[in-house]
């Protein structure tokens, strides 16, 4: 792996009892080991499952700037704090988006220019809003597929 030039990673992990993943822990457990690496492009979603300790989350700002001082200055993030059945989610991802799939979009998302997606899959963790069809008619032109996991009432 030493002599990778360009990454790209495409995660979805559930975790338990920890934080989010952020570019600290991406940077000492898998870049750091990449010494030639001079492209890279991500897409982590975290979900946490929290039963019995309290955890102090990280805010968008905290994991962002996790990135940024790491050198990646276009992330965009998307974090959900509330913890829900125990659970809350994190989304990162490097700009510009480059993939053709988007998964487990909640309704913190606040927009963005998605050119290369061409299928979402939203969750209702809190109840879907217009506001949120709105951006994804705008922000998503070429979508093709659009999933809804629809959990929770309207």
């Amino acid at each position: 792996m030493l002599n990778v030039e360009k990454l790209s990673l495409q995660l979805s992990v559930i975790r338990a009892e920890r934080s989010y993943i952020g570019g600290n822990q991406l940077y000492e457990e898998i870049l750091n080991y990449l010494p030639r690496l001079n492209k890279f492009m991500f897409n982590i979603h975290t979900h946490i499952v929290n039963t019995g300790i309290e955890i102090d989350l990280p805010s968008d700002d905290d994991i962002r700037n996790s990135f940024i001082k790491r050198g990646f200055q276009s992330v965009g993030t998307c974090i959900d704090k509330r913890f829900i059945n125990h659970g809350c989610n994190c989304h990162i991802y490097s700009l510009p988006y480059l993939f053709c799939d988007f998964l487990f979009m909640s309704s913190c998302f606040q927009g963005g220019k998605f050119d290369k997606v061409r299928m979402l899959m939203i969750l209702d963790r809190y109840p879907f809003e217009h506001k949120l069809f709105k951006i994804i008619s705008e922000d998503f032109p070429f979508l093709q597929k659009l999933i809804i996991l629809n959990f929770n009432a309207q």
